[in-house]
């Protein structure tokens, strides 16, 4: 995936992958939207969760992946496992909640978190500052790379401690779940992270459509 820049011309503007940022970022901010709206008329669904994960998963891998890769080197093969890894820790037991909720292994699997549940989660975190800081990297540090960029921290902090929140909480239910100061992070660092990339896909725009125009 090409590096991404602030206001460099087209060859180097990455085309369509500060729009892919972006859009992890919408497409996370929809489903915490859509999970507080589940809660507040039920008692929800799995299936926000998964868009949640899918939007936040879209970021990393457009932070991870921007710039000049060496995809034989070994930094590439550790990359590419840990994001298999994170991947597998935010969508596996999401998935098996929204496709099997009742059978025994959810259920096991529920009754065998506790508070230390968060540690398979520090990879997120990980991952999440690594790809945050390595983007950075690629470009000088405006305004809006450093806002689409602390998106992601704020969530994969949010996540981590939602984790804590529920394992800590486990007897609490609220009608809402925006009211959970984990789910507001969240939405925050959503939210944070969208107005950096829709503001820098802006800028993308008018040089895009000036070489359009050149051929």
């Amino acid at each position: 995936m090409p590096a991404m820049s602030a206001s460099s011309p087209p060859a180097r503007a990455g085309i369509g992958a500060i729009e892919l940022l972006a859009a992890g970022y919408a497409v996370g901010m929809a489903g915490t939207l859509w999970d507080w709206w589940e809660h507040f008329v039920g008692p929800g669904i799995q299936s926000p969760h998964l868009v949640i994960d899918l939007g936040g998963l879209l970021v990393v891998g457009v932070l991870a992946f921007s710039g000049q890769i060496d995809y034989r080197s070994r930094a590439f093969t550790v990359l590419y496992l840990l994001v298999v890894l994170v991947a597998l820790i935010a969508l596996g037991p999401t998935t098996l909640g929204a496709v099997a909720p009742t059978s025994t292994l959810t259920a096991a699997l529920n009754q065998a978190l506790s508070p230390a549940a968060v540690v398979p989660y520090l990879p997120l975190v990980l991952l999440a500052s690594w790809s945050a800081g390595r983007w950075l990297s690629l470009d000088k540090a405006t305004w809006w790379r450093m806002t689409a960029s602390l998106g992601i921290l704020v969530v994969a902090a949010g996540m981590l401690w939602d984790v804590y929140w529920h394992q800590t909480h486990a007897a609490e239910i609220r009608a809402s779940m925006a009211s959970l100061p984990p789910h507001q992070v969240m939405a925050a660092g959503f939210l944070i992270g969208l107005v950096g990339a829709a503001y820098g896909a802006a800028l993308q725009v008018k040089p895009r459509r000036a070489v359009e125009e050149r051929r």
